[in-house]
């Protein structure tokens, strides 16, 4: 086995910040973790409208449906309605955080939308936990210890994992395959190389984008311990591999074999002019700063050059699998921002070197050194926990299910129109599906990708077209319409209005004017 050198040598034996206090070290970390599932749960009763509220109503929606199938004495109409409505939501990948929601409502009585939010908090704690001992056998106490509070207070970080969405699952198996990789390519017991496997597998079935991070991560990290022809030969490292494999191959294969070729077709090869242009880079690198703080990632980038060499090209493997992630949804990767979520691990992961290294450092030096860090972790923690309180509790969105009650009340027949989150609000609030029309945000996404449409009121056709067979258009974005004149120009000049409200407009498609 090689040994350890470099930077990380040894680094059990070194003097830490926090030298022989280890009830301040686990102090400070249990009140970075109480902060961060905190957050988590702050507000927690609050609707999931705050971002990406199509897709968070869209899995909302499709745990009620689930529960609804398994609740033994549900009124058999309102299992098919939920049923119903749920099969109308579009899902790529494996539905299991909406399983575990569905199954904790049967075990607490009710549907209680809030429960998805502990979780995802639970998935990212474990994770957490699972990074700090990774980056405590990299680094040392001090470099675990800034690593894992950046990955539970970033408020990037914080507002993403309060959504129902697939990608903290992701990343806790994500982390999960690091740690045990960690071991085993410090003994390659078959403990280790299972549950490398077992975990990477996890990670890819969960969300398949688990790729980019962790082949490149394991691949380099291998080569660089045991040399490229003792790795290709090796039994330990191919039953990861195939472990990793089968496991997501009984879904994608089997299970939803068209799930993968229809995100392709749609958001990968559509978008891949996009790489050409300077913009896009331009573009991704300002969403990074809003949300990392471009500091702070190259600091992380450079930090990553300190590792002992295994643990350095493991770094570089998660750097690098970023990058290929962004070069292939290319759009996705700022307009769908929770695609990044991983970078909060990698970014984390990679602090922790340096910070190793400086804090090392300072515990070298007098009392007065340590009272100053103190004083500006104390600013740092208490700027990053007001921040994340102000967005958490900045609009209340407990009104929002009366509303679409009241309006799936006066609806009737078969609908489509332009309502918020492509109908999912109304669906899940109001029980009522409809059918949604393009945004304006659709047609640029379209143009972008090399499509283009004549869309104007002159072309009825295009307009019978989308709305089909539909009987009444419904609009509540009203911004949405004034961004699409000639659809307004159509609706006002040749239907009549059904019902409306100061919020919405029901026009009849069945009695054209």
């Amino acid at each position: 086995m090689q040994k350890q050198q470099d930077y990380s040598t040894d680094n059990s034996s070194r003097q830490t910040l926090f030298g022989r206090s280890h009830v301040f070290f686990y102090a400070c970390l249990i009140l970075l973790f109480a902060l961060g599932i905190y957050f988590r749960l702050l507000n927690i009763s609050n609707p999931p409208l705050d971002d990406n509220a199509w897709r968070q109503l869209g899995s909302a929606t499709y745990a009620r449906g689930l529960y609804y199938q398994m609740l033994p004495h549900a009124d058999p109409e309102i299992r098919q309605r939920a049923i119903g409505i749920a099969a109308a939501t579009v899902h790529l990948e494996p539905t299991i955080t909406e399983a575990l929601v569905a199954v904790s409502y049967l075990v607490t009585g009710g549907e209680h939308l809030w429960i998805f939010r502990l979780w995802t908090t639970l998935f990212w704690v474990i994770g957490g936990i699972a990074l700090f001992a990774l980056v405590r056998k990299m680094t040392s106490a001090d470099g675990a210890l800034v690593a894992v509070g950046y990955y539970l207070l970033l408020p990037f970080g914080n507002a993403i994992t309060r959504e129902f969405l697939p990608e903290p699952l992701m990343v806790m198996w994500i982390v999960l395959a690091l740690f045990a990789f960690s071991h085993w390519i410090e003994d390659q017991t078959w403990k280790w190389t299972i549950l490398t496997g077992v975990f990477t597998g996890l990670a890819l079935l969960t969300k398949i984008f688990a790729i980019f991070p962790l082949a490149p991560a394991i691949i380099l990290a291998s080569i660089a311990a045991f040399g490229f022809r003792k790795i290709v030969t090796k039994l330990k490292f191919w039953t990861i591999a195939a472990l990793a494999g089968m496991i997501p191959a009984v879904y994608y294969f089997f299970l939803a074999p068209q799930s993968g070729s229809n995100y392709v077709g749609t958001w990968v090869l559509p978008f891949m002019g996009i790489l050409k242009d300077i913009w896009f880079y331009i573009g991704w690198l300002h969403h990074l700063n809003g949300n990392f703080n471009l500091a702070i990632l190259l600091i992380a980038l450079v930090s990553s050059f300190l590792l002992e060499k295994r643990w350095r090209f493991l770094c570089f493997g998660l750097w690098i699998g970023y990058g290929l992630l962004g070069a292939t949804v290319p759009e996705l990767i700022y307009s769908h921002m929770y695609y990044n979520l991983p970078l909060v691990a990698i970014i984390a992961i990679s602090l922790g070197p340096v910070s190793a290294l400086v804090l090392g450092k300072l515990s070298e030096r007098g009392g007065l050194y340590k009272i100053l860090l103190l004083g500006v972790a104390l600013v740092a923690v208490g700027y990053t926990v007001y921040m994340s309180r102000k967005d958490v509790t900045a609009v209340d969105y407990r009104g929002e299910p009366q509303k679409w009650e009241q309006l799936a009340g006066v609806m009737n027949g078969k609908n489509c129109g332009i309502t918020e989150d492509y109908g999912n609000r109304l669906g899940y609030y109001g029980w009522r599906t409809i059918q949604p029309y393009p945004y304006s945000f659709d047609y640029d996404m379209s143009r972008l990708a090399g499509y283009d449409f004549d869309v104007n009121a002159d072309n009825l056709e295009y307009f019978k077209n989308k709305v089909n067979d539909c009987e009444y258009f419904v609009v509540t974005m009203f911004s949405e319409l004034e961004a699409q004149p000639y659809l307004k120009k159509i609706l006002f000049e040749r239907y009549p209005i059904y019902a409306q409200d100061d919020w919405y407009i029901i026009f009849d498609l069945t009695q054209p004017k």
